[in-house]
C-alpha cells in the first residue's frame, strides 16, 4: 500500500466556513499548489451544519410539526441535504482529479478547532447519544455516500473529525454511536475503507472510547498526535526525543493493540508560538522517516494553510488554531512544506515497498496502570537500547515472541487469570520474561520469580544502586523487601534490598526490576537523558544478540526482511550528526538507498539494502 502524504484541508479564504463562501478559483489554486508539493491526499471536511442545515417545525403549544431547511425551504431528498452544497462537493471533488489528489472525507463533521457545527434541530442535544441526533446522522452519511461512492477520488471514509469531542458517552453509547455510523457508510459503499477518525484512545476497560471498539467497526485506526494537546508528551521541547518519538509510540500503541492498520491522521506543532518554523519541519522530517519505518499508513499535516486572516469564531477566539499551515498566506512554502516535497521524492525514488518491521519482543500492556504512558516510556526506552517493541493488551491475546515484557505492574487485577497462565507456560518453556513493579499483585510470585517478600509498604521513597559500574536512581510508591529463594541477586539498593534479580523457571528465565522504571520515567522533563535505557541493554542483552544486523551509533533502527534481504531504516532523533556502525554476522551491505553508511545527519534518517552472504 502506498504511504499516505498529505494534509487536512480547508479552503484558504474561509477555513471552516468554506462551504458557506465558497470559492471555486481560490480551492483550484489552493490545490495546484499543494500539489506541486508532493501532496497527494486531503482529509476534507463537508460542515455537517452547512450540508445537513435541518431545523424543527413547531407547531401549537410547542409540538414537533416535522423539519425543513434554514429559512423554511423544502429538502429534495429524503436525507435532509442541501443540494447546493452537494453541488459544490462534487466540483471541489473534480478540482481535486484535476490535480490527481485523493480525499479522505470526515463525514461527521460536527467538531472543529474548538466549535461544534451541528444542525440547528439538534442545538441542546448530545449528538452521540440522542436518538434524533442518531437519526439525521444515519441519514446524511448514507445521502452522502450515495451521492459520491462513484468518485475515484475518494480514497475512504473517515467517521468524522474527532467525533469523541461532540459529546459525553459511556463506553457503551461510544460503541454504539461507532457502530451506527460506521454501518450506514457500509449500507452505501462497502468497497472503501472506513477511517475512524478519533483520537485520544485507550486500550483500558475504563475508557469510553477504546482501542478494541474503534477496531472492531473501523478498518483504519488514527492518531492525531499533537505533543501539545496529548498526555504524558508536553513535558519536553518539539525537537527532544520523547516529543520526536511519541507519533509512532502512539501509532504503534492503537495499531498492534488494535489489531488494525493505523494513520497519524493529523499532526503539527501547534504554530511558532510553541516551535520555530525551523524546529516544525526538523520535527516533521523525523516524523516522516520514523513512521514510514515504523508500519504507519501515512502522515498527514494539520493542515493546508494559515488561518490568520479568517475573523469568523472560532478563528476569531482560538489563537492556538490560526499558525498551522504547510504554506504562508501568500502560498509560498513554509519549511514544512519543503520537508513534504523532498520525502514525496524520495519515495518516488526508491524501487522498494518497504516489508513490515521485524520485532524483538512483545511488551504486554495490563490492567490498573497509565496504559499508554507505560507504552511510550517503554518504547523509548527500548528504542534507546536497539530493540523494537510489539505491544499488546493484556485481556486481547498475547503473540507468540522468545521475549516478553510486563513493565510496571500496578493494582490487583493485573491480567485475566487465563492470559497469565498462558504467559508463565511461554516462558517455562524457553521464553524470556521481564517484569518490573509498581504497586501491584502478581499471584504464585515466589514461583514465578524466585523472589519472597518479607513484607511491603506503601510509602514514596527515592534509592539508588549500581550495576556494572553505572549508578541508577528510582523511585517507589511502594516497597516490597526481598529475600532469594532461588533467584541470582544481580543488584541491592542502597538499603540493601534486592532490586534485580533473575531466576531460571523451566527452560525460561524470569528478570525483575523491584521498581517501575517505565512509570517513572512517564511525567519527568528530560526524563530519558539520564541513561535508563542501559537496563534494558543489560536485561535484553539475548534479543539483541539475536538481531541479523546491528546498526549502532545513536539512530533508531527497524529492519525489515523479504526473501533474503533486510531493509533497514536508521533514524536519528537528535540535534547532532550520528557516526554509525553496520555489523552483521549473515549479511552484507549491498546498496544504500538513502544516507550515508558513516553518518546520518541531525533528524534525518538512512535507508540501506543488505543481502544474506553467501557463505553464511
Amino acid at each position: 500500500m502506498d504511504f499516505i502524504l498529505g494534509c487536512n484541508y480547508w479552503a484558504s479564504n474561509a477555513g471552516a466556513d468554506m462551504w458557506r463562501n465558497y470559492d471555486k478559483d481560490v480551492i483550484r489554486e489552493d490545490l495546484r499548489v499543494l500539489s506541486s508539493y508532493g501532496v497527494t491526499h486531503m482529509r476534507v471536511f463537508p460542515n455537517w451544519r452547512d450540508f445537513q442545515p435541518v431545523m424543527p417545525l413547531f407547531s401549537g403549544q410547542g409540538a414537533l410539526n416535522g423539519y425543513c431547511a434554514e429559512g423554511d425551504a423544502e429538502f429534495d431528498n429524503p436525507y435532509y441535504l442541501d443540494r447546493e452544497m452537494l453541488t459544490r462537493f462534487s466540483e471541489f471533488l473534480d478540482i481535486c482529479d484535476e490535480f490527481r489528489i485523493r480525499v479522505i472525507v470526515g463525514l461527521i463533521t460536527g467538531w472543529m478547532s474548538g466549535r461544534l457545527y451541528v444542525p440547528s434541530a439538534l442545538y441542546g442535544k448530545n449528538v452521540l447519544t440522542d436518538p434524533t441526533a442518531i437519526y439525521f446522522e444515519q441519514l446524511f452519511v448514507r445521502g452522502f455516500v450515495s451521492e459520491f461512492r462513484s468518485r475515484s477520488t475518494v480514497y475512504a471514509w473517515d467517521l468524522g473529525n474527532e467525533c469523541n469531542c461532540m459529546g459525553a458517552a459511556s463506553r457503551i453509547e461510544a460503541v454504539n454511536w461507532t457502530a451506527s455510523i460506521a454501518n450506514a457508510i457500509r449500507a452505501e459503499d462497502s468497497t472503501r475503507p472506513i477511517v475512524s477518525g478519533m483520537h485520544g484512545l485507550e486500550a483500558s476497560r475504563e475508557s469510553s472510547w477504546q482501542i478494541r471498539d474503534q477496531a472492531m467497526w473501523n478498518d483504519i485506526l488514527t492518531t492525531h498526535p499533537y505533543p501539545f494537546w496529548c498526555m504524558h508528551t508536553r513535558n519536553d521541547e518539539i525537537l527532544s526525543l520523547r516529543t520526536t518519538m511519541h507519533a509512532t509510540a502512539q501509532n504503534k500503541y492503537y495499531a498492534e493493540c488494535g489489531g488494525k492498520p493505523c494513520l497519524a491522521e493529523e499532526i503539527g506543532t501547534m504554530g511558532p508560538m510553541l516551535a520555530s518554523n525551523g524546529a516544525a519541519a526538523k520535527f516533521l522530517r523525523v516524523n516522516l522517516f520514523s513512521l514510514w519505518s515504523n508500519d504507519s499508513l501515512g502522515v498527514m499535516w494539520w493542515c493546508g494553510h494559515e488561518q490568520t486572516m479568517l475573523t469568523a469564531f472560532p478563528y476569531s477566539e482560538n489563537m492556538v488554531e490560526v499558525e498551522l499551515g504547510l504554506l504562508n498566506p501568500d502560498r509560498s512554502p513554509k519549511p514544512v512544506m519543503l520537508e513534504i516535497k523532498k520525502f514525496s521524492e524520495l519515495l518516488s525514488s526508491l524501487d522498494i515497498t518497504l516489508p513490515e518491521a521485524s520485532t524483538d519482543a512483545v511488551c504486554i500492556l495490563s490492567h490498573g496502570q497509565r496504559q499508554w504512558g507505560v507504552c511510550y516510556s517503554s518504547h523509548i526506552l527500548a528504542r534507546q537500547a536497539g530493540l523494537n517493541l510489539r505491544f499488546c493488551f493484556a485481556d486481547d491475546g498475547i503473540p507468540e515472541a522468545s521475549t516478553y515484557l510486563l513493565p510496571s505492574v500496578n493494582g490487583v487485577t493485573v491480567m485475566n487469570a487465563a492470559r497469565y497462565k498462558e504467559l508463565k507456560e511461554r516462558v517455562y518453556n524457553g521464553a524470556e520474561l521481564y517484569i518490573s513493579m509498581d504497586n501491584g499483585v502478581l499471584s504464585e510470585f515466589e514461583a514465578l520469580t524466585g523472589m519472597r517478600v518479607l513484607g511491603s509498604y506503601e510509602a514514596p521513597e527515592e534509592k539508588s544502586f549500581e550495576l556494572s559500574g553505572k549508578k541508577f536512581r528510582f523511585r517507589t510508591k511502594r516497597t516490597y523487601r526481598l529475600e532469594s529463594v532461588g533467584a541470582e541477586v544481580l543488584a541491592r539498593d542502597n538499603t540493601g534490598n534486592p532490586v534485580i534479580s533473575s531466576y531460571k523457571y523451566g527452560r525460561g528465565r524470569v528478570t525483575y526490576l523491584n521498581f517501575p522504571l517505565e512509570e517513572n520515567l512517564i511525567d519527568g522533563h528530560n526524563a530519558f537523558d539520564c541513561g535508563d535505557f542501559e537496563l534494558y541493554k543489560y536485561v535484553f542483552s539475548s534479543a539483541l544478540a539475536a538481531q541479523p544486523v546491528r546498526i549502532s551509533g545513536g539512530v533508531f533502527t527497524t529492519l525489515h526482511e523479504s526473501e533474503g534481504k533486510i531493509y533497514a531504516v536508521s533514524v536519528n532523533h537528535s540535534d547532532d550528526p550520528a557516526s554509525i556502525k553496520i555489523e552483521s554476522d549473515t549479511h552484507e551491505l549491498t546498496r544504500v538507498l538513502y544516507g550515508d553508511t558513516h553518518r546520518v545527519e541531525a533528524y534525518d534518517a538512512a535507508v540501506f539494502e543488505l543481502t544474506a552472504k553467501t557463505n553464511a
